[in-house]
């Protein structure tokens, strides 16, 4: 019979193969090979490579969407809760980079069916564009183009930040550029103001 231990080095070992070669470029042998167990012993607790790649998915996107929703639910205004999500998501990056990383770069489709009643953290955050909108602190827009529009300011700069040559961008180390991140969302989903030029 399978052993846990087992499982949790399997799923420790693919994560840091698909973050050093990538998704595609990984294979089961690599994954066997970091995790210091055969083939045989991997596939009987994953038949394939995207079983691995859908558990290390529902358990990182699934921990993510869970913390969202706690998020969406305290009683704050929808800018407090908002900036609570971009602290969450760097907060993450900065705990477990590769599990982040991992998440927000695959496409869920690859993997699957993704269990019922799966808490999706951008299915949150459009939750909250559209309170913001009822409440006039969100700007007009298809909640779910917002929701992107916001998440974006928080991904871009992840990847740059892993992809760019060491030392020219540093957010793992650092929250010093946390302040420009966190405003930089906010105003990409903020209604303008009076004062601004209105939406063409």
């Amino acid at each position: 019979m399978p052993r846990p231990s087992q499982e949790l080095k399997i799923l420790e070992a693919a994560l840091a193969c698909f973050a050093e070669h990538g998704y595609d470029g990984t294979r089961i042998k690599q994954i066997a090979q970091r995790a210091g167990v055969s083939e045989g012993a991997l596939y009987r607790h994953y038949p394939s490579k995207e079983a691995v790649a859908r558990a290390l998915f529902i358990e990182h996107m699934g921990d993510l969407g869970h913390a969202a929703a706690q998020i969406v639910a305290l009683p704050l205004a929808t800018p407090a809760r908002l900036e609570r999500c971009v602290k969450l998501i760097l907060a993450r990056y900065r705990a477990n980079p590769a599990a982040m990383l991992f998440v927000l770069q695959q496409k869920p489709q690859l993997f699957g069916e993704i269990p019922p009643g799966f808490l999706w953290p951008l299915d949150m955050l459009e939750r909250l564009m559209a309170e913001g909108q009822r409440d006039g602190s969100v700007r007009a827009g298809q909640p779910n183009l917002l929701a992107a529009m916001f998440l974006g300011c928080l991904v871009r700069p992840l990847l740059v930040a892993e992809y760019a040559d060491p030392g020219s961008l540093d957010l793992l180390h650092t929250t010093a550029h946390d302040r420009t991140i966190v405003a930089a969302a906010l105003a990409a989903v903020a209604r303008p103001s009076a004062r601004e030029a209105p939406d063409e």
